[in-house]
């Protein structure tokens, strides 16, 4: 007999509803009452749930919402050549600016922008690129560079991919992302 699917639990969903929102709203324009409201949750429980208040909420919904981007740097890992790792990288950001109809950034930058006065939301937030960093790092470690230059070409292809996000969000256009794309590529091949 097939497994049922069983509803995700309030809580679930209220973290889920966050991490949407933050990256759609960004950190000031996400409310308890507006989380419980889109999840379904019942707003008489989120205390319980998150005795932390919004802190805990969204130092949950962050975890879940960097998860969802790291996709394409999880991808990557695996890709046979560093081209190829860097598109895989690019591609999952085209493909979440365009699902979403470009209403969809870096969680981890909205916390930064709106929320860089908080101390663990700002810790939070500065871990979670530190450990895209190194991702990414050891992407490029992968393929012969040396630790310091592969550290520096992790923080090229984030402030690209950040940068080039903002100025696709606010044109509703690929067109710098795509940019991105082909001189980061441009960069590896013309050195090979």
């Amino acid at each position: 007999m097939p497994p049922t699917d069983t509803p995700e639990p309030p809580r679930a969903r209220m973290v889920r509803s966050a991490a949407r929102m933050i990256r759609e709203r960004g950190v000031t324009g996400v409310g308890l009452r507006q989380i419980a409201a889109d999840a379904d949750g019942p707003r008489g429980s989120l205390q319980r749930y998150f005795p932390g208040g919004k802190t805990q909420v969204l130092l949950e919904a962050i975890d879940l919402a960097v998860d969802d981007f790291a996709a394409g740097t999880r991808a990557a890992a695996e890709a046979e050549t560093l081209p190829d790792a860097v598109r895989m990288i690019v591609a999952s950001w085209r493909e979440v600016l365009t699902d979403s109809d470009f209403t969809v950034g870096c969680p981890i930058a909205s916390f930064v922008v709106d929320v860089s006065s908080v101390d663990p939301l700002r810790e939070r937030a500065d871990e979670r690129f530190s450990n895209w960093r190194k991702a990414i790092a050891a992407i490029y470690r992968r393929f012969g560079y040396d630790r310091s230059a592969a550290w520096d070409e992790a923080i090229l292809v984030i402030s690209a991919l950040e940068g080039a996000a903002l100025v696709a969000r606010a044109a509703r256009d690929i067109e710098a992302i795509d940019v991105v794309e082909k001189l980061l590529v441009d960069r590896l091949t013309s050195s090979a």
